[in-house]
């Protein structure tokens, strides 16, 4: 009965897939009907973009990707993890519960547990990238400022990040820019396809304008003005999250000191009360 259990909801699951899919594929398909060949091309293309889209393995490679491939999974493993980890919480929910509707909703708790991992992850790892950014954008500037090469002064700043990804990017971009005979544009994309965040594509506008006016330290500036005020109001968060934490603790450990004094009182005024009373 367990194993026709677990294969049901796996057929359950592959269903609402297929299901889903089929859908938004024909929703998505129907935009693309060619009605006027003079848009053909555009049609074309744009028809070709849609279906590199739903080439889930590849989509979800680019995005695990540009997460720095956490837990170090790739398209095949995170699809892999999330079916047995679906599998798993139906059969807990099975032995313990012994009800579907829980075990189906356990299921996908496990097979969205990867993606809430993701999420969690994404945010203090942007948060230290952007850290590390602030750091290497004020190095720069300093470096311009006192009349160094941009090639010089890109080639040591992976010292100045924390953050492994990011270390890794500066390295492989400073290498690619001298092998590139300094063409900035053709390095930038080493770490434009390796990150996912607003600040760097800044970061890489910024010195993109390098190959175009040979002048970025105003505008490595203002990114770094903004970067700053950035780590400043998290900070703040940061702070404020601790008291809210420290005042929490403080006030149930009041409550603990008040409970140990007072409930031998209450104790000995309950059973004054029982004697009054009988």
């Amino acid at each position: 009965m367990l194993y026709l259990n677990i294969v049901f909801m796996l057929l359950l699951l592959l269903i609402c897939y297929l299901s889903v899919t089929r859908w938004y594929t024909k929703k998505e398909l129907s935009k693309y009907q060619i009605k006027d060949y003079a848009k053909y091309k555009t049609k074309d293309v744009k028809l070709k973009n849609f279906i590199s889209k739903i080439n889930y393995l590849k989509t979800k490679e680019l995005f695990l990707k540009k997460q720095g491939y956490p837990l170090r999974l790739d398209s095949l493993r995170y699809y892999l993890f999330k079916i047995i980890l679906a599998t798993l919480f139906f059969y807990a929910g099975i032995k313990n519960y012994d009800s579907i509707i829980i075990s189906i909703i356990l299921s996908l708790i496990g097979f969205f547990f990867i993606d809430a991992y993701i999420a969690m992850n994404k945010k203090s790892r942007d948060a230290q990238i952007c850290e590390d950014l602030y750091n290497v954008t004020n190095s720069i500037c300093l470096q311009l400022s006192a009349h160094v090469s941009m090639k010089d002064s890109l080639k040591y700043q992976f010292q100045n990040c924390k953050n492994n990804d990011l270390k890794k990017a500066l390295i492989e971009f400073s290498t690619c820019y001298e092998l590139s005979e300094l063409n900035i544009d053709s390095a930038i994309k080493t770490i434009e396809d390796k990150f996912d965040l607003l600040e760097i594509s800044l970061f890489c506008n910024a010195l993109s304008e390098y190959s175009k006016t040979g002048n970025v330290i105003e505008v490595l500036e203002n990114l770094s003005n903004s970067l700053g005020e950035k780590q400043i109001n998290k900070m703040k968060d940061d702070t404020k999250t601790k008291i809210i934490y420290i005042t929490f603790g403080v006030i149930v450990a009041l409550l603990n000191i008040i409970l140990l004094i007072f409930y031998p009182l209450f104790i000995s005024l309950g059973q004054n009360f029982n004697n009054i009373f009988k």
